[in-house]
């Protein structure tokens, strides 16, 4: 147990010296990455100036920041996160969102502050400094996180999941060529660099078309689709496989015996490294859900997304016996948020069911999250806030509804999604499949760090993350 005296020295040497924290920022594809993480640099770097934009985040609502400024320093690891082109393109005429993430990257953050607690304060006299907080800031993709599982399973079990998923319901359809080449190409099959391209690429192109056009979360590998600077080298070349019940080990010079060669260096190579890498830096996280396009895409789309977020709360399991103890030692994340994204997608009423669906979809593997001391919160955010509410009257009642200008329009359509349950449906509840959600423009931003950007319970999620340590 750490005595007072300890603990007392240990803040005086982090007030004097100041102290980092790293704030891991991911989710699934079209969740808002990159346009979170341009926001929340902006509205930081804007609100000592405009404290009336970040309320919630308690040192700015407090008025206890003093300024915050990117840090120009020139030692960081990871390839520098683009704000200031991020900015620049939400800001111009005519306007662009940012391009989405794509590898990881990071950007650093120095925050300077008037301490809340006396001894703070008192400590702040003695040395005639401000607090200090540098926020180091990484930018990934989640799609990555979904690869965890993997190291838990050998080819054949993985390539037995995948076919028996991959058969059913609207994946079926989508997978149809891949499907119809494996079943031409069995496992026993003799070793060949061209049979492996071509299955791999048959596969690759089914995931992309299961995000892209259906929606689907629940794809692995996860740097099929989201590579970064990964070169296609012939180890990528896999793709499941028909195995047989009771094979796991395949022959000597089959297909599969080449398939599973390369699943095991991918898992080595790529998987491991990433967490080995990365991991152990994190202290803080924040992974960011679409739940309003999961839930309009129908019951598939939902469950894969479900799916998908139990696969990346894997991640975040430190028990002595689970993946990351045996990759990376201890713990180093103690606080996890999911974020329902869009919220300006819905009216202000039903924002709160927002979160408390995500809560749901959540709840079970949360359980060992929060059972490995790490806390757990769920927020439902909005980045950028690019419509305004209305009412209209429908089948005689009068709803509340969203306005805004989809890209590339000249004028203003009304978006009524209906009411958002605080629970997954049941299968009969469901209403037909509806991916065609707008993409809004954003509102006027000025460039300059001054005035921020309009969003929705951004500085809230702030509050939770990085509260703690901005006292």
């Amino acid at each position: 147990m750490i005595s007072p005296l300890q603990s007392a020295t240990d803040s005086l040497v982090e007030f004097v010296t100041g102290s980092t924290v790293s704030l891991a920022v991911t989710g699934l594809s079209r969740a808002g990455k990159t346009v979170f993480l341009t926001s929340l640099i902006h509205n930081l770097l804007s609100a000592a100036h405009n404290p009336n934009r970040m309320p919630l985040l308690r040192v700015v609502g407090e008025r206890r920041l003093i300024g915050a400024r990117i840090h120009a320093g020139g030692g960081q690891l990871l390839p520098r996160f683009p704000y200031a082109e991020n900015i620049d393109a939400m800001a111009s005429e005519p306007w662009n969102w940012p391009r989405r993430t794509d590898d990881v990257s990071e950007i650093e953050i120095d925050i300077r502050f008037a301490p809340a607690s006396l001894f703070g304060q008192l400590v702040g006299d003695l040395v005639g400094e401000p607090s200090s907080l540098r926020l180091k800031l990484i930018d990934y993709p989640g799609e990555w996180l979904l690869d965890l599982p993997l190291l838990e399973q050998s080819y054949a079990e993985w390539s037995r999941g995948a076919l028996a998923l991959y058969r059913r319901g609207a994946r079926a359809a989508i997978a149809r060529d891949w499907l119809a080449f494996v079943a031409a190409h069995p496992a026993g099959e003799a070793a060949s660099e061209e049979t492996a391209r071509r299955a791999f690429e048959l596969y690759r192109d089914f995931l992309r078309r299961a995000r892209d056009t259906h929606g689907l979360s629940f794809l692995q590998p996860g740097r099929f689709l989201c590579p970064g600077k990964l070169v296609e080298a012939p180890y990528l070349w896999f793709a499941p496989l028909d195995m047989p019940e009771g094979v796991e080990t395949p022959a000597p010079g089959t297909l599969a015996e080449l398939m599973a060669q390369r699943y095991d260096i991918y898992k080595a190579e790529v998987v491991e490294k990433f967490y080995a890498d990365h991991f152990r830096r994190y202290g803080r996280q924040i992974v960011l859900v679409d739940v309003l396009r999961a839930l309009l895409a129908g019951p598939e789309a939902f469950e894969d997304t479900r799916l998908a977020l139990e696969a990346i709360l894997s991640s975040f399991r430190y028990g002595r016996r689970g993946i990351l103890a045996r990759l990376i030692g201890s713990a180093a994340i103690d606080k996890v948020m999911f974020a329902a994204t869009k919220a300006d997608h819905v009216p202000e009423l039903q924002r709160d069911h927002l979160a408390a669906l995500l809560r749901n979809m959540v709840a079970l593997p949360a359980l060992e999250v929060t059972s490995g001391n790490a806390r757990l919160d769920v927020e439902a955010i909005a980045s950028v806030i690019s419509t305004e509410e209305d009412s209209q009257e429908i089948d005689g009642q009068r709803v509340q509804l969203v306005v805004g200008r989809p890209v590339g329009s000249d004028r203003q359509v009304k978006l009524f999604v209906g009411t958002i349950p605080i629970r997954p449906p049941r299968r009969e509840a469901w209403n037909t499949p509806f991916l065609d959600v707008p993409v809004f423009e954003p509102p006027a931003i000025d460039p300059s760090p001054v005035e921020g950007i309009p969003h929705i319970r951004l500085d809230s999620a702030l509050e939770f993350l990085l509260g703690d340590r901005l006292r």
